[in-house]
């Protein structure tokens, strides 16, 4: 069992110890109420105050001010941080790191014999990687996992079962890509005439950055001609869908179920929460925040929070909400 003093956290994350305790060891990370004197737990949000007060953890991680109200009302050593949400998730990693049933190159996986493998990798079982592909090092390529040819994927990689990487890839370092996703399949194109529907050779390929996160089952597709592109540090949710020659920034959130359509560009640290629609050709600017279910059918400037079907700036929607509700209470009132 993984175990690990105050005296090692506050080496790799900044963060004051109240009191000073640097031997007091941890065995994990517990909510409030279930956890001991052996585990460390959190305050992120002040309506679970009261329960700190009760709580038995050995340390609770914190913001400054909830510790000047906390000092002398708990015996929990108090882990204070300027960001206690960040400090969580990287106390987290300290005891929650993945564990690979298998290590090393199973002579069960088809390895073309141009491919590129480095040594510390591993391939389990039944991986199939094509012609010209590069496997960076330790990076892990569970079963069930297609790489095609070509394509590169960088150090300290993570592919779980099912993951598609078609021809022509470049996957940057420490990204993680969840069951069944897949990176490259052919965007949606085709001419029609009256009497077919011809499909547009899909030549480009799909950049993907440095530690991106990729959910269960999204699918971002290959480009045209130029490449579909995702930005360093972007975390992108299950079943989203991104189509040919999106490029997407640095920084981005892209929650489940969310579409956006050919050859938008979408700037850096935008926010898309679930469901959301955005039509091809369109402009998402920098730090823009696109609320659950928002149908994008134009460009959203820089900084501005959006909402609703057609979207539009969210005081808008808001405003127009609250008055349809307003007639149909007055309709209701009529009525009755």
């Amino acid at each position: 069992m993984t175990s690990i003093s105050i005296r090692e956290i506050i080496s790799q994350v900044t963060c004051e110890a109240i009191p000073h305790n640097e031997e007091l060891k941890f065995i994990g990370v517990l909510p409030l109420n279930y956890a001991t004197k052996d585990h460390i737990s959190f305050l992120i949000n002040d309506k679970y105050y009261d329960e700190t007060l009760t709580s038995n953890a050995g340390a609770i991680i914190c913001s400054k001010k909830s510790a000047e109200t906390l000092l002398g009302k708990t015996k929990s050593v108090l882990l204070v941080s300027d960001n206690p949400h960040a400090t969580l998730a990287k106390v987290s990693q300290f005891f929650f790191k993945p564990k690979h049933p298998f290590s090393g190159i199973s002579e069960h996986a088809i390895i073309d014999v141009t491919a590129e493998i480095h040594p510390s990798a591993t391939i389990f079982p039944f991986v199939f990687i094509g012609p010209g592909a590069k496997i960076g090092t330790n990076s892990t390529i569970y079963s069930g996992c297609f790489i095609g040819a070509a394509s590169i994927i960088g150090t300290d990689c993570l592919l779980y079962p099912n993951v598609v990487i078609r021809e022509g890839c470049n996957v940057g370092d420490r990204c993680i890509f969840n069951p069944g996703a897949v990176i490259g399949g052919d965007g949606f194109g085709f001419a029609p005439t009256e009497k077919e529907n011809i499909k547009i050779p899909q030549i480009g390929g799909v950049q993907i950055a440095n530690d991106v996160e990729i959910g269960a089952n999204a699918t971002i597709d290959r480009g045209a001609m130029a490449d579909t592109k995702i930005g360093y540090q972007t975390k992108i949710d299950n079943l989203v869908m991104i189509a040919h020659n999106v490029v997407v920034g640095d920084f981005c959130f892209i929650a489940a179920q969310t579409g956006i359509a050919g050859s938008s560009i979408v700037g850096n640290r935008v926010i898309m929460a679930g469901q959301v629609g955005v039509a091809g050709h369109l402009k998402i600017g920098d730090k823009s925040i696109l609320t659950a279910q928002s149908g994008i059918s134009k460009n959203v400037p820089a900084g501005e929070t959006w909402g609703g079907s057609p979207a539009r700036t969210y005081k808008e929607h808001a405003t127009t909400i609250a008055t349809i509700n307003k007639i149909v209470k007055q309709a209701n009132k009529k009525n009755n």
